[in-house]
């Protein structure tokens, strides 16, 4: 039986297929490691390590009674993650053993190595990996960020097994928005899977779709727009348009910032991608909520890009954040009126509630409570299937996430750049 079991869920499968891919391409045989959905199926293999990567509003699902079980079978649990880099002594609190902090396509070959060499077990061979946090001898010991800074060395998926996930194509974002971990965890400068690569890749999906926080700022640095290099790799994707695989660009599960639609890149997604819809973060219809998120654009930009993208033929998906830290009812109101504009233009919304995100500047911060005309517009719209989202549930979850922060706070000291609290 494998000394090795991968706990695969929905939410972390994208994740864990790149590592995969990795893990083999520096010569790992996973035929070491069991992956699978069910945790039934790690029961029975007994292994001897079980991986988990996790999101911190999936510490209240089944996560806490798989791993009691776990423990009381002295498996060794290894967790990575952004609440597992945010979180690390937390994480180790909930049952954990080792955490990886950072990126992790080479720290998880060296530790799974470094395990299997030491029989399992945490020794003194780990410390000279970069990227965990552990405990040894009663004491807490962080090695360092790990950092992957050409994460295209290392394949978006295993050749061995049969897996497939939309792949990245970029990492990291200089935006810096307060209440998004993606810059802290993955750097404020945007770095690019090459061009052939992403063809090669992208032959296994019969739709093709990729992982990137801002679509057309493809070959950029992230925050300026590089028309020739996001052509170049559109076109070199049409040789397989041509083959039957269709290309989906700027969608899920991607979006594309409001400052980048323009006439020339809705041009190009009209000669070479199948998409007409189009996911864009409007975030708030305040100016004023705009700056204190640091969004870095306006609702004008907003405005800008519905319009443009109607007359090109593209269906505008707009997301909102609702219940921002110091959100006045007057804020809101300007959020309704622009949520208002976009419905009546014909496009959708997708409607969020903050949520205090651990790593983030603004993880500290408390939503601000919805007025009665937010709540009645929400749910009169959502009756009327013209806004989606999970709201509602948000708002326990928040609650739920500021309680945690409240409790158990850590300082961010594992991220690739300061986290200030901006509270």
């Amino acid at each position: 039986m494998p000394d090795i079991a991968l706990r695969m869920t929905k939410r972390n499968y994208n994740a864990f297929v790149h590592l995969l891919g990795a893990l083999e391409s520096q010569g790992f045989d996973l035929g070491n490691i069991l992956v699978t959905k069910n945790f039934s199926d790690i029961l029975k293999a007994k292994p001897k390590v079980v991986l988990y990567s996790f999101f911190t509003e999936e510490i209240w699902g089944t996560l806490p009674a798989e791993l009691k079980v776990l423990k009381r079978s002295g498996t060794l649990l290894v967790a990575g993650g952004y609440h597992a880099i945010a979180m690390p002594k937390h994480t180790l609190k909930l049952g954990f053993d080792i955490t990886v902090i950072g990126e992790g396509e080479e720290v998880l070959y060296r530790l799974l190595t470094a395990l299997k060499r030491t029989g399992y077990r945490i020794s003194r061979d780990l410390l000279n990996i970069k990227g965990l946090s552990f405990y040894l001898n009663g004491k807490f010991v962080f090695t360092g960020f790990a950092k992957v800074e050409e994460f295209w060395r290392f394949p978006p998926y295993p050749e061995s097994l049969r897996l497939i996930s939309p792949i990245e194509i970029s990492r990291g974002c200089p935006f810096g928005c307060y209440y998004c971990q993606t810059p802290y965890v993955k750097g404020f400068r945007m770095r690019h899977r090459p061009i052939d690569q992403i063809v090669k890749y992208s032959r296994r999906m019969r739709d093709m779709r990729y992982i990137t926080p801002n679509a057309f700022a493809y070959g950029s640095p992230g925050a300026i727009l590089k028309l020739n290099k996001l052509e170049a790799l559109l076109k070199a994707l049409q040789l397989l348009r041509r083959g039957g695989h269709r290309l989906f660009y700027g969608t899920f599960p991607s979006e594309v910032r409001p400052e980048f639609v323009l006439p020339e890149t809705l041009e190009l997604l009209v000669d070479y991608a199948d998409n007409r819809r189009l996911a864009i973060g409007a975030q708030s219809g305040d100016d004023t909520m705009l700056k204190a998120m640091h969004r870095l654009h306006r609702v004008e930009h907003v405005k800008r890009a519905v319009e443009y993208m109607f007359e090109y033929g593209f269906e505008p998906v707009v997301d909102f954040i609702i219940g921002l830290p110091n959100e006045s009812r007057e804020s809101q109101r300007r959020s309704i009126e622009l949520m208002r504009w976009v419905m009546r233009k014909g496009g959708k919304i997708r409607a969020h509630y903050f949520m205090p995100l651990p790593g983030t500047p603004w993880s500290r911060c408390k939503p601000s409570p919805l007025s009665e005309e937010m709540k009645k517009f929400l749910g009169r719209m959502a009756a009327k299937g013209k806004i989606e989202g999970s709201w509602g549930n948000q708002i326990k979850l928040s609650r739920k996430l500021q309680r945690l922060i409240d409790e158990f706070y850590e300082e961010p000291m594992s991220h690739t750049v300061p986290v200030r609290n901006a509270c």
